[in-house]
């Protein structure tokens, strides 16, 4: 392959981030009156890919976003919870949380032989850090690009053509990689970069966005690009 970069998504890409989700909310019931049940978990779930992809789409702001989860929450679940400093409770226990895809850091130290690595995200900079970091693959990537530090989400044009000037790289230098269609795939192609699909539930693909690549398990992309 004739990539010189690889651009990886973070979240649910390399970073188990439902696992690291469950794991902080169990935690969470140490500083509110709420179980975090499986039932309560999996409306957060669901909650959140909806938000994240109100962003995407630029329907709501990051801060709306954040500030709306926890009254979202509790008030489906008729609760009443003083929300006041939740958020930073939530994110100081998150941000400990590094559990990792399968196959994330072989395939990190195989990639990073051959290829210069960024991971390209829309998380927020200090969980994206402080995870990388405690899972020890932080050592992997050159740069962590942030949509919250260049000023553009995913799957917006200009995140991707802000990564290329710092780089001073053509499109064709580069292949993203990602688990979402919409965000990772979407802003690639729409930026004449090469993508590659981690379709790891095996879904069908019955959008518009069509990926260069896809695998269902990372090891799979070591193959691909070797």
């Amino acid at each position: 392959m004739n990539y010189k970069y690889i651009l990886i998504d973070l979240d649910d890409t390399i970073l188990d981030t439902r696992a690291n989700t469950r794991n902080a909310l169990k935690e969470m019931s140490e500083f509110v009156d709420f179980p975090f049940n499986d039932e309560q978990i999996q409306y957060w779930y669901q909650m959140n890919d909806y938000l994240w992809k109100q962003l995407e789409e630029k329907q709501i702001s990051r801060q709306e976003l954040m500030n709306s989860r926890f009254p979202n929450l509790f008030r489906h679940f008729n609760k009443k919870i003083d929300t006041t400093n939740i958020n930073q409770q939530y994110f100081a226990v998150l941000n400990q949380q590094h559990e990792l895809m399968p196959g994330a850091k072989k395939t990190l130290q195989e990639l990073n032989k051959t290829y210069r690595l960024f991971a390209a995200s829309n998380g927020t900079s200090d969980k994206q850090y402080s995870q990388t970091a405690g899972a020890k693959i932080d050592q992997y990537f050159e740069k962590i690009f942030l949509s919250e530090n260049i000023g553009f989400d995913k799957p917006d044009k200009k995140f991707f053509e802000s990564i290329e000037s710092e780089l001073q790289a053509p499109p064709k230098d580069f292949l993203m990689i990602g688990d979402s269609l919409s965000s990772d795939i979407a802003g690639a192609n729409d930026s004449d970069i090469d993508s590659l699909w981690y379709n790891k539930n095996k879904k069908v693909n019955q959008s518009h966005v069509k990926p260069i690549f896809e695998v269902t398990s990372l090891p799979e992309i070591i193959n691909i690009l070797q």
